[in-house]
């Protein structure tokens, strides 16, 4: 029989797949990762899609990685039912800082173009990269892991809650 980490892992595992399972083709990096937590909080995985858009390549300037903005998003619709404004803001700011430590600690960096290693809103740069180096290859990994890592970082925080 498995644990309930278990099962959180394998959850968290599924949630990766799915970000990943259309993100070469039709998402961007930001939609991706939210829309692998839209059933979690009952919104609807196409609001996500539209909400994230403008959030992928880095908000679409090479800064912040659009994986990175999609967990904050997410981290938005967790702790949405805080009715108190103040606490809402507070605990969504804890849970955004550790993501975002976790993250750059894994991969060294939150910023789109330093994790890809150029800029990707030059297109002229762009065309020229190799594929293996082109988003929707070189950021799987970081739409796996932003899912992977926000999924801990939700689960300890639920772990806390009941303490």
């Amino acid at each position: 029989m498995e644990d309930a980490d278990d099962m959180g892992r394998e959850n968290s595992l599924k949630k990766a797949e799915y970000a990943l399972e259309k993100f070469p083709l039709q998402y961007n990096c930001a939609q991706s990762v939210l829309r692998a937590f839209a059933g979690d909080f009952g919104v609807k995985e196409e609001d996500c899609v539209k909400y994230a858009t403008g959030f992928g390549s880095g908000i679409a300037t090479g800064q912040t990685c659009g994986a990175c903005t999609g967990a904050v998003m997410a981290i938005g619709l967790y702790t949405a039912d805080i009715e108190d404004r103040i606490k809402r803001k507070n605990k969504t700011y804890e849970l955004v800082r550790d993501f975002l430590k976790r993250f750059q600690n894994k991969h060294g960096s939150t910023d789109c173009a330093a994790l890809l290693g150029y800029n990707l809103i030059n297109p002229d740069v762009v065309k020229n990269i190799p594929e293996d180096k082109q988003p929707k290859v070189a950021c799987i990994p970081f739409v796996k892991n932003a899912v992977l890592i926000l999924s801990d970082v939700l689960e300890e925080d639920k772990k806390n809650s009941q303490k």
